[in-house]
């Protein structure tokens, strides 16, 4: 694809269903940059877009990142707490579309808050995707469809086997749509990432319509089979729900940035280079999970990450 020049992103058609939450989004004091992802609801077009979170973290770059060098994070502050760290978000994102609904990924889970992996600081918040979905009125258990982007523990949390004491998971009645490899590369012995998987999960093809207006598309490297999960807002904007094809917005600036849990580094650096010029295309807006509290935006005409906020930036 060849990048086409952009323009700011409009307002989307609704702002922030929740206003408690709109701390979160803000900031603290002292501009650290350390800013727990909040519960927002947002209308494009024809779809409705809601941020489930639950649960916020922060990680050491130089360790997420392991070829970025400590002085590259400088120019970075605004994306750092105080102590240095680099704020992230776990969480799903809810899909509405003329009265149909899917989740894309299914959280962190039954995380403590104490289980942090050698480049994890802290958690600020866990457990939280129940409640999240409780206060958007919807019951999991009535929810017929969820998405994977991959298999990696903090997105299929509340999915897996042990998740609640029901062993159907959160989600008694979903069927699991994953991305073409991303099953076979579960280890031999490993037991079921899912609850149900062998009955529950479709495998589906790049390109592959799982619902109308949403299709799969491959972005492997992270996982074998990690994949983006395209929504067409039936008004010519898109989408793209991109799991961890990208971390962080920082990222976006620096696509050879290897994440410490890419399986294969060369591909997933080619899926983020292709990923960062589709979203420098007028029309396309990206979500980033893990992007503290800038999931949704787009690539600006200077090639960095331009989010919406509640105050759009207009040029």
């Amino acid at each position: 694809m060849t990048a086409q020049a952009h323009h700011s992103p409009t307002e989307p058609d609704g702002n922030s269903a929740n206003s408690a939450n709109s701390g979160s989004r803000a900031g603290r004091a002292d501009g650290s940059g350390f800013r727990l992802p909040g519960l927002w609801t947002r209308t494009l077009g024809e779809l409705t877009l809601s941020y489930v979170p639950d649960a916020g973290v922060s990680m050491i770059p130089s360790r997420v990142y392991p070829s970025s060098a400590q002085e590259e994070w400088d120019a970075y502050r605004a994306h750092l707490t105080h102590e240095g760290h680099l704020a992230m978000g776990c969480g799903a994102l809810l899909v509405e579309r003329a009265g149909t609904r899917l989740l894309i990924d299914a959280g962190h889970g039954r995380i403590s808050g104490e289980e942090v992996a050698h480049f994890q600081h802290s958690f600020g918040h866990v457990r939280d995707l129940p409640h999240s979905l409780t206060a958007l009125g919807v019951d999991p258990a009535a929810l017929e469809t969820v998405a994977f982007t991959h298999f990696h523990a903090d997105h299929t949390g509340w999915a897996r086997p042990d998740a609640v004491e029901d062993p159907r998971s959160l989600f008694p009645k979903a069927r699991w749509i994953v991305g073409e490899g991303e099953l076979d590369a579960v280890p031999d012995g490993a037991g079921p990432v899912l609850a149900g998987q062998d009955e529950r999960t479709v495998v589906v093809a790049d390109g592959t319509r799982i619902a109308d207006g949403v299709h799969a598309w491959s972005l492997p490297g992270h996982t074998p089979g990690h994949t983006a999960w395209v929504l067409d807002t039936g008004d010519g904007r898109q989408v793209v729900a991109f799991g961890d094809a990208l971390h962080s917005p920082v990222q976006i600036e620096h696509p050879d940035w290897e994440v410490v849990l890419d399986a294969d580094r060369e591909e997933a650096e080619r899926s983020r280079r292709r990923l960062v010029e589709h979203l420098a295309r007028d029309g396309v807006f990206g979500f980033g999970v893990h992007f503290a509290d800038q999931q949704l935006g787009t690539v600006d005409g200077t090639g960095r990450w331009l989010p919406w906020t509640d105050e759009p930036t207009r040029r």
